[in-house]
């Protein structure tokens, strides 16, 4: 018997003899991949924008609850000093009477989420808005009422605002920040129902129309007559 007869038989051979049957490696077809990758697409396509709602639903009832905060402790202010506080800059975070010598809250340095550019009224703050509707005769520079030209409609009341998704002060045409407007600013809904106009509302934020409609958010509080508490939210 031959040397070579006592080694060991490989599997190769052993498959080239026929005595292991070949396995074979099965991988996926082109046509099975697509698939995958097109219902990959669909569950992003569905996933992606409940995620973007949920994210601005949750923006939108974060600046609810900041407002409310603020209208709060304002309110309270009122009832000490039987006055809202006044404001020359309409920049909720100069409302540093609510916070000292008595804290109505514990601080104003509230920013508003959506990162507004307000305009002339402090832009790099990125605060929310507070408007004064009771006129101040002495200083007028102190209520907005007086320098929005308005204080025929003094009432004691005001009102807070944020710039809402859209980041444009009032409703645009098609929401374009350069389109002409479609409502008045948010501040201005007092002074236009006052005055009858049948759009007096159109400005105000609306998630109906889509979460990243136009128009602002606010929050009124003491006498406001024709406007709700709240709106936008």
């Amino acid at each position: 018997m031959s040397f070579y007869h006592n080694l060991p038989v490989s599997e190769t051979d052993r498959r080239r003899q026929g005595e292991v049957p070949e396995l074979r490696v099965r991988g996926f077809t082109l046509i099975e991949l697509l698939i995958v990758v097109a219902i990959i697409g669909i569950l992003a396509a569905i996933a992606v924008p409940n995620f973007l709602n949920a994210q601005m639903r949750a923006k939108v009832a974060r600046t609810a609850a900041d407002l409310k905060a603020l209208a709060t402790a304002i309110e309270t202010y009122h009832l000490d000093e039987n006055a809202f506080p006044i404001n020359g800059s309409h920049l909720t975070v100069h409302l540093i009477s609510l916070t000292t010598p008595v804290a109505y809250i514990s601080n104003v340095d509230f920013r508003d989420i959506f990162k507004a550019q307000q305009g002339n009224t402090g832009n790099n703050q990125e605060s929310y808005l507070y408007f004064l509707y009771k006129a101040n005769p002495i200083h007028p520079n102190l209520a907005w009422i007086n320098q929005a030209g308005v204080a025929e409609y003094s009432t004691d009341g005001f009102c807070l605002s944020s710039w809402g998704p859209d980041r444009v002060q009032g409703a645009r045409e098609g929401n374009n920040p350069t389109g002409p407007s479609i409502g008045p600013p948010i501040e201005w809904v007092y002074i236009a129902v006052r005055r009858g106009n049948p759009d007096a509302f159109a400005g105000v934020y609306s998630p109906t129309n889509g979460l990243v409609s136009g128009g602002d958010i606010g929050r009124w509080g003491g006498d406001v007559p024709g406007v709700p508490v709240t709106l936008g939210s």
